[in-house]
């Protein structure tokens, strides 16, 4: 593309619909059970709200369904260790002691495995990989030639208080229609051995992970499809630091789907908040739980965070502020588990195609603007040398700034206070590509 159809399509896909800056307030609730707090999982979308409502106590390991290619992907298999109390522990023993264990010693004196609270690509089986190593992936080690990855760990998972002997034999990666775990189960002593085959076919090929019971057997499908939500309310364990300790405990979080960026920013005034932040990022518990304190006296809500979001499946930028959380008690008629919220869009984000493009997704917002306007940039490398123009319909520049990009998403505000009202075209260019879009300055 060159730079005149580039410059072109920046003035004609830049409208923005006036109601892109209107708060909108919604709310979930994650309920209450007997004895269970937050049962219920919700993943969201901040553009169509609730996508799927799912019980989050009847499955024990979710076995990622993403196709996994190269050494560089890691198969992960995440626990459920806060809504059906389990724990996983490497027995640092070989696939060939399966049923040969001499109990209680070998299963005595092991260190739990936690899921990773910052990325889905490391559940708790993934956690005992050689970070040295690309081709360990905890669980088992990525085969060269066949491009599976075979298992070589013994692990013992502890689930609803009951004690499993688990080793997830292979994944196989290919044909597309033969992806599939084969994983072998039986009771800690040995009894009741079987071998489970979950199938990415069987309902899991536009889903993050399949569910499974070590009780029952049972595969589930809990999720929505992968492109049809943002974010996801449920319980997890966090990395909490309190004082000088750091550990790990159960929380009421919001997750992030893969590929959703994220930054927090803290202001008072949500309404005056601009996304400048050199924070953003992909970690998926950058929203987590410190939104909220705990009681006593009761559950208080954050008022000075808000949170700044670039969807991966609608390609827009959002606004989320929470305003009131109620907590969950474990009793059904007491604390629903409620979570009141209020969320804007603020605008879509546009591509550049240009291959010699260090930036490869902008916006503008808010589009109209009154006294500012927030440029976010999407850089797929760091550049020293990008600019920024300003100018107005008749071509004279009204300011103008060399920006450092960093790789990844970077946000740039705009002081319009003293513009007139009227139309601006923004320009941002490096080398040999520019890209730009209309800006209305409103007053």
């Amino acid at each position: 593309m060159n730079i005149k159809s580039l410059l072109l399509l920046g003035i004609t896909a830049c409208t923005i619909n006036a109601n892109a800056q209107t708060w909108v307030t919604d709310s979930v609730e994650m309920g209450s059970t007997v004895g269970k707090s937050y049962p219920v999982d919700i993943y969201y979308s901040f553009k169509n709200g609730s996508a799927k409502r799912d019980t989050n106590t009847k499955w024990h390991l979710a076995f990622g369904m993403i196709p996994q290619f190269g050494a560089s992907a890691k198969a992960p298999i995440i626990a459920n260790h806060v809504q059906a109390d389990v724990m996983v522990y490497s027995l640092n023993k070989t696939a060939a002691s399966f049923g040969t264990l001499t109990l209680p010693a070998d299963t005595q004196n092991k260190v739990a495995m936690i899921n990773s609270d910052t990325s889905w690509n490391y559940g708790a089986l993934n956690m005992n990989a050689d970070a040295s190593n690309p081709f360990d992936y905890g669980w088992g080690k990525y085969n060269l030639t066949s491009h599976f990855v075979d298992g070589d760990s013994l692990y013992m998972v502890r689930a609803n208080g009951v004690a499993y002997l688990l080793l997830v034999q292979q994944y196989k990666s290919t044909p597309m229609d033969s992806i599939q775990y084969i994983v072998r189960v039986a009771n800690i002593d040995g009894t009741n051995d079987r071998t489970i085959r979950i199938y990415r076919k069987n309902g899991f090929t536009d889903r993050n992970f399949a569910y499974f019971n070590l009780a029952t057997d049972a595969i589930t499908d809990r999720e929505p499809g992968r492109t049809a939500w943002d974010v996801l309310f449920t319980r997890y364990r966090e990395t909490v630091t309190q004082g000088s300790v750091t550990a790990s405990y159960p929380v009421m979080t919001v997750l992030s789907n893969f590929g959703v960026s994220v930054s927090e920013v803290i202001a008072l005034n949500p309404d005056t908040t601009g996304f400048m932040a050199k924070t953003y990022g992909t970690a998926i518990n950058i929203i987590g739980s410190d939104w909220k304190t705990p009681p006593p006296p009761s559950w208080v809500v954050r008022d000075s965070a808000n949170y700044f979001i670039k969807t991966k499946n609608t390609n827009e930028y959002y606004q989320l502020h929470f305003l009131q959380f109620s907590g969950s008690s474990g009793n059904p008629s007491f604390l629903p588990g409620k979570i009141i919220f209020e969320k804007r869009k603020l605008g879509d984000v546009l591509s550049v195609n240009n291959i010699n493009s260090a930036v490869t997704a902008y916006t503008v917002a808010p589009n109209p603007a009154a006294n500012e306007a927030n440029i976010m940039l999407d850089a797929k490398q760091a550049d020293a040398n990008t600019m920024i123009f300003v100018t107005d319909l008749t071509g004279k520049v009204v300011e103008r700034h060399n920006l450092k990009l960093n790789a990844g998403v970077n946000a740039y505000r705009i002081n319009t206070a003293a513009y007139t009202n009227g139309i601006y075209m923004i320009t941002i260019a490096s080398g040999e590509w520019k890209a730009t879009q209309k800006l209305v300055v409103q007053h």
